[in-house]
């Protein structure tokens, strides 16, 4: 897989596990995943392949099949990208609260050298990133038609209460 596409010669995708369904594979995905590019690689310590990847867009898994070679084929339909939002004085703590996160998790901050704090759209990514919430929870917010829900839940998790939230949509 890694070399085929790095040959330019088919797409992946990375998704989600859904860890409380039964032990079919292909139940456990979720419909959304991520299709990806691989932007750098090397191997570590222990001869394993390190992969970082980019996501490019996010998709509708349609359907799922089980390859010759036992890699997991799927159609797709593209889902639109949230529109660039730019950070106001009401969804600023949310930026500034993910540049301590990163500060303090200095690794997974340096996965991103070219940080948009100043976009609320990608700080609200950012956060989808890394919270630990169900999948199902997850994919309710990624898959809406813009930000703005996830912005409120954001909001209300991070326990912003002088924020009016029902006034940010």
């Amino acid at each position: 897989m890694v070399k085929q596409s790095l040959a330019g010669e088919t797409d992946f995708a990375l998704c989600m596990l859904n860890q409380d369904e039964e032990q079919n594979e292909i139940k456990k995905l979720p419909a959304i995943a991520t299709t990806c590019k691989i932007i750098d690689f090397d191997s570590d310590e222990n001869s394993l392949l390190s992969i970082v990847v980019e996501g490019l867009q996010k998709v509708r898994l349609l359907s799922i099949r089980i390859a010759d070679n036992d890699l997991l084929m799927a159609n797709y339909h593209p889902y639109p990208h949230w529109e660039p939002t730019l950070v106001d004085d009401t969804t600023e703590c949310l930026s500034e609260k993910l540049k301590l996160y990163y500060s303090s998790q200095p690794e997974t901050g340096a996965l991103y050298p070219d940080p948009a704090y100043n976009d609320l759209t990608w700080v609200c990514q950012r956060w989808l990133e890394i919270l630990p919430l169900e999948v199902h929870y997850k994919q309710l917010l990624i898959t809406q038609e813009s930000v703005k829900l996830t912005v409120r839940f954001l909001l209300k998790l991070l326990d912003n209460n002088e924020f009016p939230t029902q006034d940010i949509i």
